[in-house]
């Protein structure tokens, strides 16, 4: 899911500012061991529309979304866990997972098809998954979820114990984003 500042956005006689808010990531996967979760925090940025298909909060629709996790805050059930993943992510030189929102299509009331970017490693692919909008006591919550391919990022599953232990290919990655109302 993710990373850059959209400042603001001028709109014929109105200036839209950006909306900023704190998202929620879940990173899962298999091992030669066992099923394992890891967590992090991020950060989503809406930009207001002026023209696209209206979102709770958002009457004129949605003009762009970025979300960004940073590597470094990524947090698994074991230390150890943890450094791999950091270390087979090259988390110094590749610092955050993004993704950037090119397009959305209602396909119901409450559930959108999302058409973006995901940059992983330095490697940028075109992905789609589905958002669910739901409605809770803090607002509307976007919820999503989908699976990746390590390698096609350009991530080497980690292996250790001298391959005893290997991280599976696939991984889940699921998000929990409170969407701000738009002022």
């Amino acid at each position: 899911m993710i990373v850059t500042v959209l400042a603001m956005l001028a709109l014929a006689p109105v200036l839209l500012v950006a909306q900023t808010s704190a998202s929620r990531f879940s990173i899962s996967g298999t091992s030669t061991v066992r099923s394992w979760t890891c967590t992090a925090e991020g950060v989503m940025e809406i930009e207001p529309g002026s023209s696209s298909e209206a979102v709770p909060g958002f009457p004129s629709g949605v003009e762009s979304v970025a979300m960004v996790i940073s590597v470094g805050t990524i947090e698994c059930p074991e230390e150890e866990m943890m450094e791999h993943l950091q270390e087979a992510m090259d988390e110094p030189e590749y610092p955050e997972i993004t993704y950037r929102l090119e397009q959305y299509t209602f396909k119901s009331d409450d559930t959108a098809e999302a058409t973006g970017t995901m940059t992983i490693h330095g490697t940028t692919k075109s992905i789609t998954f589905d958002i669910q909008l739901v409605q809770s006591a803090e607002g509307t919550r976007g919820l999503g979820e989908t699976s990746i391919a390590m390698t096609e990022y350009g991530v080497e599953p980690p292996s250790v114990w001298l391959g005893m232990l290997n991280v599976g290919e696939v991984v889940s990655i699921k998000f929990d984003a409170l969407l701000p109302a738009s002022r």
